[in-house]
C-alpha cells in the first residue's frame, strides 16, 4: 500500500467515525435510483418517413441505386450521405407541394412550400405564403424536411358576439333573461370590418348605440384579440388604412391600440372630438358618441344619403367641374368620353380665361388719388382731328399742375382710350373720339368710371388688326408656294433622283400652302368673334406648333392601341396600319401633351459653369443651380412644368446668347411653349380646347395629284419599249385619225394612256378600248381612272373604226403590230401608228416583206422631226428617228 492509499483511508476514517455521535445525522437509506440504458450511438429518427429512403443493405452510399429512377417533372432527390439532425443516411425525395425547410443562413431556416422544380440547374423554387408570391430559387442540397402541417379546421365563420347571444336565447329561463344576467357580447374586429365595408352605415340608432357601448366596454378582448389573430407587418397596414401617420413606427401594441381608437372615432358622426383638460381621447369619443341623439343620427345620414346621391349623378352625367373631379377620382380620365373631356377641357379653360383677365387690365379707372388733381377745374370744347377726319372732345384744365399730377391724370386719359395733345395751342388739352368718354374722365374727380367698352372695343381693334395681318401673311405665303410649284413643274425631271428632289419641293410648297388656308380661316374667325381658344393666334408659328402637337398626339394614340391591341387581332379590332391612314380626329386630342420644356441636365450644368463667373450670370447661375435636379447617371433629361422655373431658364438663355455663350439647344426646348404661351394657350385644357377648335380650321395638304405621283414612280424604271407620245404627237396623230362620232376606237400599246385620254376628252361619244401588256402600268392607269385590258395584243382579235397607236420599236416589233393592227381595222377604217424609220431602210427579210406590204396598201407615212421625242414634253426621251405611218383598208 502506498502513501496516497494510506491517507487516503485515514481521511475516510476519520469522516465516518471520528465525529460525535450526537453530531452524526442519522442515515436514512435512499432506494437506488433506476437508470434506463439509452443507446446514444443510434441516429435521431426520420422527419418525413414516406419522404426519406433509407438503404441498410447498403454499406455505402455508393452502393444506393440511381437516384434518376425516381426523379420526374414534379419530383427530385438530394442524398444524405451522413446522418444528421434529420436521421440516418438517407435519400430525401422532394415533391412538388411538399412542405420543406430551406438554409437562410447560419441557424436561419424558412419553412415554405414547393412550387417548382429545375432539374437542369438542381433547384427547387419554396414559396413562403399562401399566395405563393413570395419566395425564390434554392440549390436542393439547401432543402430539408419539414413536418407536414396539420390540418387546420375551418371555421364556422360565426362571430363570438352572435355565438353568445344564441346561447343566450337558448338557455334564457322563462321570464328571459334580465340585462343584469345576460352575457355580454364583446366587440369583435370582424363586425367592424362588416361595418367598414357597408360605408359606416348602421340599420338603425339603437343598433348605432349598441355597437358603440358594446365596443366601449370591449377595450381588452379587441386589443388581445388583433394581437393574437394579425401578425405585425399587418397591423402597421391595418392602421396606416385607418389615418394613423405613425403605424410603422409603432410596437404591435401600439398599433393594436391605435386601431382600437379609430374605431371608436369612426363613431364620430362629423369625425372631429375636442378633447378637454385631463381628459383622454377615449373618453372624450364616448361622451361625444353617447351624447348624440336619434334626431342628430336621422340627420346626419339623411345628409349623407344626399351627397351620395349627389355624387352618383355626377358621375354618372358630369355637368361643372366639380362632377368632373369625383368622375376622375371614381373612374379615371381615362373614362372619359371624347364629349366629356371636351366640357372638362372647356371649363377648365375658360376658368383659367377669367383668372387671366382678373389678373389683367381692370375694368374700373378710380377717381383721382392727389389732391391737387381733385382741386383742377375741367371744361370740355369740341374739336376736329384733321388726320382721322372725325370730331374731338378736348376737355382742358384752368391752371397749370405739377408733374406728378399731369402724369396722373394722363394715365387715366389713355386708360379711357385718351391722349393729351398741344400741336394746337387753342385745342391743347385730353382729347377724346366720344362725349361720353370725356365726360367719365371729368367724373373721376368724385366717382369711378367703368371702362369695359373701352377694353372691348380695344380687344376688337387689336383683333381686327391681327385678322389683317395673318390674311395679308397667308396671302403671301399661298403666293410663294404657287410659284415655287410652278418652276418645280417646269423643271427637268427626267431623271429619278430629280423627280424625287423636286417631288420633296412640291410637297414642302404644298405644305406652306395649306398652312396658309388654314392662316386664312382662323383670321376671318378672329374677324368675326367666332374664334373662342383660337384668338391668340398672331402668327404661322403658333399654327405650326398646333399642327407639331396634333401629329404628336396621333403617334400617341397608335402606340396606345399598339400597346392594347395584339397583331393577331388586327383584323378584329382597331388596326394601327389602317389607322395611320385615317387624318388627325377629335380621338386623337385626349392623347396631346403640353409641350414643357425638357433638357439635358449635363448640357444645362455645363452651361451653369461655363458662366458662373460671368458678368450679369453670377446670380442667375447660382440660382440655376439650386433648382438642377441630381439625377443619376442613366436619367438625365429633365422636364421643367412650374412657371417660375421656365422663366428662370429662359432668363438665364437669353442673357448667355448675349455674353456670346452658344445656349441654341436650350432655346430650340423653350420654343414650344413660349410660342404657346403668347398665343394665350397657358396649360393642357386650353391647348386641348383649342386643338378641337382648329380642327375645322386646318386645312389639308393637297400634294401632288395620283397621276403625278404614279407617273413619277415610272421615271428611272426599265421598261422596254416604253416611250410615252409627247403630246404634241398625240395631237397631229389625232387630227390624222379624223374620228367621227360613234366610231370605235382601239389604242393598242396604251402605255400610261396619254393617247386614251386624248382621244376621250376630243371625242366623248367615241367609245375606246385600250390594251397594255406591262402591268407595271397599272397604278397610272388606275390613277387616271381607265379601264384597261392586260394582254398581248398580237393575240388580242377585234374589229374598230379606228386605230392610234405607238407600239413598241425593239427589234422591229413595231411591224408585227402594225400589221396585227391592220388585220384588226374595219372596212373603210383608218390606222395611224408612229414606227421608227428602221421598217422603211433595213435590208433584212422581215424590212423588205413589210415594205412590199406597205406598198401594197392604200396608205403613206409623215416623217417626224428628229426631236419629236426629246424635250421637255417628252416623258422619256429617245434619239430614234420616227415617222407616222396612216393606212387607209378599202371597204
Amino acid at each position: 500500500m502506498n502513501d496516497n492509499e494510506n491517507t487516503t483511508m485515514q481521511h475516510q476514517q476519520r469522516l465516518d467515525f471520528d465525529a460525535p455521535a450526537a453530531s452524526v445525522p442519522e442515515r436514512r437509506l435512499q432506494p437506488e435510483p433506476e437508470h434506463v440504458a439509452t443507446d446514444t450511438s443510434l441516429p435521431p429518427p426520420l422527419v418525413r418517413p414516406d419522404r426519406q429512403i433509407v438503404y441498410p443493405d447498403a454499406t455505402t452510399h455508393y452502393d444506393w441505386p440511381p437516384a434518376t429512377e425516381l426523379h420526374d417533372r414534379d419530383t427530385i432527390t438530394v442524398d444524405r450521405i451522413s446522418e444528421d439532425i434529420d436521421g440516418p443516411a438517407h435519400r430525401f425525395v422532394v415533391k412538388r407541394g411538399d412542405t420543406v425547410e430551406a438554409y437562410m443562413g447560419h441557424n436561419r431556416f424558412h419553412t415554405g412550400q414547393v412550387i417548382g422544380i429545375s432539374h437542369a440547374r438542381g433547384e427547387v423554387r419554396v414559396a413562403w405564403d399562401d399566395t405563393l408570391a413570395r419566395g425564390g430559387w434554392f440549390k436542393v442540397g439547401a432543402i430539408y424536411p419539414a413536418p407536414e402541417p396539420e390540418p387546420t379546421t375551418a371555421s364556422n365563420g360565426t362571430p363570438l358576439a352572435a355565438i353568445v347571444e344564441q346561447l343566450n336565447a337558448e338557455n334564457a329561463p322563462p321570464g328571459g333573461w334580465s340585462d343584469r344576467d345576460r352575457v355580454p357580447a364583446p366587440y369583435e374586429f370582424a363586425e367592424f370590418k362588416e361595418l367598414w365595408t357597408n360605408g359606416l352605415r348602421h340599420k338603425s340608432y339603437a343598433e348605432y348605440r349598441s355597437q358603440f357601448e358594446r365596443l366601449s366596454r370591449s377595450h381588452d378582448e379587441l386589443v388581445a384579440e388583433l394581437q393574437s389573430s394579425y401578425k405585425a407587418p399587418k397591423l402597421k397596414a391595418i392602421a396606416a388604412n385607418l389615418g394613423d401617420w405613425h403605424a410603422r413606427q409603432n410596437t404591435k401594441q401600439q398599433n393594436a391600440e391605435s386601431i382600437y381608437r379609430k374605431m371608436l372615432a369612426s363613431f364620430l358622426l362629423d369625425g372631429v372630438v375636442s378633447v378637454a383638460m385631463g381628459e383622454s381621447y377615449v373618453e372624450a369619443v364616448k361622451t361625444k358618441v353617447l351624447a348624440v341623439t336619434e334626431d342628430q343620427w336621422l340627420a346626419h345620414y339623411a345628409e349623407l344619403e344626399a351627397k351620395q346621391t349627389e355624387r352618383r349623378e355626377a358621375i354618372e352625367n358630369p355637368r361643372d367641374l366639380r362632377d368632373f373631379r369625383l368622375f376622375i377620382e371614381a373612374r379615371g380620365e381615362a373614362a372619359l368620353t371624347n364629349e366629356q373631356m371636351a366640357r372638362w377641357d372647356s371649363l377648365h379653360a375658360d376658368l383659367s380665361r377669367e383668372r387671366r383677365a382678373e389678373n389683367g387690365a381692370s375694368a374700373v379707372v378710380t377717381r383721382f388719388e392727389s389732391e391737387e388733381a381733385r382741386d383742377v377745374e375741367f371744361t370740355i370744347k369740341q374739336g376736329f382731328h384733321d388726320k382721322r377726319r372725325c370730331p374731338l372732345w378736348i376737355v382742358q384744365i384752368g391752371a397749370r399742375v405739377e408733374r406728378e399730377t399731369y402724369r396722373e391724370l394722363l394715365a387715366k386719359a389713355k386708360q379711357l382710350g385718351g391722349w393729351y395733345s398741344s400741336f394746337k395751342k387753342a385745342d391743347a388739352g385730353f382729347q377724346f373720339l366720344s362725349e361720353e368718354t370725356a365726360e367719365r374722365f371729368t367724373g373721376l374727380l368724385s366717382n369711378d368710371a367703368d371702362r369695359s367698352d373701352v377694353l372691348a372695343g380695344r380687344k376688337e381693334r387689336k383683333e381686327q388688326t391681327a385678322a389683317e395681318r395673318l390674311h395679308e401673311l397667308a396671302d403671301q405665303m399661298l403666293e410663294r408656294a404657287d410659284e415655287t410649284i410652278a418652276r418645280s413643274e417646269a423643271s427637268r425631271q427626267n431623271t429619278a433622283r430629280r423627280a424625287d428632289i423636286q417631288a420633296g419641293v412640291r410637297g414642302r410648297a404644298h405644305a406652306e400652302a395649306a398652312l396658309a388656308r388654314s392662316l386664312h380661316s382662323v383670321a376671318t374667325a378672329i374677324s368675326t368673334g367666332e374664334a373662342t381658344y383660337l384668338d391668340g393666334i398672331r402668327h404661322r408659328t403658333h399654327l405650326e406648333e398646333l399642327d407639331r402637337v396634333l401629329m404628336l398626339a396621333r403617334w400617341g394614340r397608335l402606340r396606345a392601341i399598339r400597346t392594347a391591341t395584339p397583331e393577331s387581332d388586327y383584323g378584329y379590332g382597331l388596326n394601327p396600319r389602317e389607322e395611320e391612314k385615317r387624318p388627325v380626329s377629335e380621338d386623337d386630342i385626349r392623347y396631346a401633351a403640353y409641350p414643357y420644356p425638357s433638357f439635358s441636365a449635363r448640357h444645362l450644368a455645363d452651361l451653369v459653369r461655363e458662366c458662373r463667373n460671368k458678368r450679369g450670370l453670377k446670380l442667375l447661375s447660382a440660382r440655376l443651380t439650386k433648382r438642377l435636379p441630381r439625377s443619376s447617371e442613366g436619367n438625365d433629361f429633365i422636364t421643367v412644368r412650374h412657371e417660375h422655373s421656365i422663366e428662370l431658364v429662359a432668363d438665364f438663355a437669353s442673357r448667355a446668347k448675349a455674353a456670346g455663350v452658344d445656349c441654341s439647344r436650350v432655346i430650340d426646348q423653350l420654343a414650344p411653349y413660349q410660342r404657346l404661351q403668347r398665343a394665350c394657350l397657358g396649360d393642357i385644357h386650353e391647348l386641348r380646347a383649342a386643338l378641337r377648335e382648329y380642327l375645322p380650321h386646318r386645312a389639308a395638304v393637297r400634294g401632288d395629284d395620283p397621276v403625278r405621283i404614279a407617273e413619277r414612280e415610272l421615271i428611272g424604271k426599265k421598261l422596254p419599249g416604253f416611250f410615252p407620245t409627247p403630246p404634241a404627237v398625240i395631237e397631229q396623230m389625232l387630227e390624222l385619225a379624223a374620228i367621227e362620232p360613234g366610231e370605235t376606237v382601239l389604242e393598242p400599246s396604251c402605255g400610261k394612256g396619254d393617247i386614251v385620254l386624248a382621244v376621250k376628252q376630243a371625242h366623248p361619244q367615241s367609245p375606246v378600248t385600250a390594251i397594255e401588256l406591262n402591268r407595271t402600268l397599272a397604278d397610272v392607269l388606275a390613277a387616271k381612272d381607265l379601264a384597261v385590258e392586260f394582254a398581248d395584243f398580237l393575240s388580242h382579235e377585234g374589229c374598230y373604226d379606228r386605230i392610234v397607236m405607238n407600239p413598241p420599236f425593239e427589234n422591229l416589233a413595231d411591224i408585227d403590230h402594225v400589221r396585227h393592227a391592220y388585220e384588226c381595222l374595219a372596212a373603210g377604217g383608218r390606222l395611224v401608228s408612229v414606227m421608227s424609220e428602221s421598217p422603211f431602210f433595213r435590208q433584212d427579210r422581215k424590212a423588205t416583206d413589210f415594205q412590199r406590204w406597205f406598198a401594197s396598201l392604200d396608205g403613206h407615212s409623215i416623217k417626224l422631226p428628229e426631236d419629236a421625242f426629246k424635250g421637255a414634253d417628252a416623258f422619256r426621251q429617245t434619239g430614234v428617228r420616227t415617222r407616222l405611218v396612216i393606212l387607209l383598208k378599202d371597204g
